[in-house]
């Protein structure tokens, strides 16, 4: 998953920041939720983005009034979300406002709150109008909404307010920080289901492939493999790399890794494998998308960046159809594993299906 570390700061919304590719998926305005699914901090936010900026180090600038659990340089990932309109909202403000009463406050403190963003537990601030004076700047917890959080205060929106003691108010935090805690699993099913569906469209769909080859010598592969893979750091990864040796001393080895790369509302599947012996070998890399025009461009991007890496790989060939990247044989399609691993007919080297192309 792509990660981003976290930068809390006052503001009202977020900024996030990363190379154009990670962050090409993401427009100004979108509400995504901001995960953590680690041992030791299971938390989840939201925010709104404000603002996108190139950069190679991935980040993420959020208001440090509702960052919850989570603390400086925390590593998240995103998923967007798109939150409903609230029909009611509740805030919980301190005893300590003596101007303030409990009850329906819509048409007072709407026009300083319309179309903001909120979640339980969210530190939220309104203006209450003041007649003859400055308006008076109130500050309170959201501790409930319907439909359920997230939710933007839109036209509809009935807002009250409940008055609460400064001990009752951090145990509405704190119970609202346990909720947050709650949904993370939701949320991770979520994306999950959402790539499962995106590979079934592929398969159904039946998507272009394109895919490119380059010939390495006197190379360690495994070496090859581990730099190959910096290239598509920030990629969502949905095959974890594969690696198998079948002989130390010759280096017959071969390595295998499926990434997901997501443009604005389009996506395409990218295998990656290698495949050597005696320091001599193969590196394809395959590309899966809706758009002939957009593999191309992906292809291109990534032969820039494979040639950067590696100066000693010969010029690319073009693969046309799925056969052994050793020989040029056909390969037994349905003797492939699970995986998606085959072993060549004609010269027994190991390869492994496209994702794409599996069943």
């Amino acid at each position: 998953m792509k990660t981003y570390k976290l930068i809390p700061q006052l503001r009202e919304n977020c900024v996030i920041e990363g190379n154009e590719s990670r962050i090409s998926e993401f427009k100004i305005g979108d509400v995504i939720f901001l995960i953590s699914n680690k041992p030791t901090k299971v938390h989840s936010i939201i925010s709104k983005i404000e603002g996108k900026n190139i950069s190679n180090d991935p980040k993420i600038y959020i208001d440090k009034r509702n960052i919850g659990k989570f603390a400086e340089n925390d590593e998240v990932i995103i998923l967007k979300y798109n939150p409903a309109e609230a029909i009611r909202i509740q805030i919980c403000v301190s005893e300590d406002y003596s101007v303030i009463s409990k009850g329906d406050w819509t048409t007072n403190i709407k026009s300083s709150v319309l179309d903001k963003l909120v979640d339980l537990g969210d530190e939220i601030s309104f203006l209450i109008p003041w007649e003859g004076s400055a308006p008076i700047v109130g500050t309170g917890i959201v501790n409930y909404t319907l439909p359920n959080p997230p939710v933007i205060i839109g036209e509809r929106t009935r807002i009250f307010l409940d008055k609460k003691s400064k001990e009752e108010l951090s145990q509405i935090k704190m119970k609202m920080m346990l909720q947050q805690e709650e949904r993370v699993n939701i949320l991770e099913q979520q994306m999950e289901q959402d790539t499962f569906n995106i590979i079934k469209k592929i398969k159904q769909e039946e998507f272009p492939s394109k895919g490119q080859k380059y010939k390495f010598k006197a190379t360690n592969p495994q070496k090859l493999f581990d730099s190959l893979q910096s290239i598509f750091q920030g990629l969502q990864v949905i095959e974890e790399p594969f690696r198998k040796t079948y002989d130390d001393e010759k280096q017959d080895f071969f390595a295998s890794a499926v990434f997901m790369l997501r443009k604005h509302d389009s996506f395409q599947l990218i295998d990656l494998q290698i495949t050597s012996s005696e320091n001599s070998g193969n590196v394809i890399l395959w590309v899966t998308g809706e758009n002939e025009g957009e593999i191309i461009e992906t292809l291109q991007h990534y032969d820039e960046r494979i040639k950067e890496l590696k100066q000693g790989l010969e010029e690319r060939v073009k693969i046309l159809s799925i056969k052994c990247p050793e020989c040029g044989g056909d390969l037994p399609i349905k003797n492939m594993d699970l995986e998606g691993i085959i072993e060549c007919d004609y010269c027994g080297k190991v390869s492994r299906i496209p994702k794409s192309l599996r069943y």
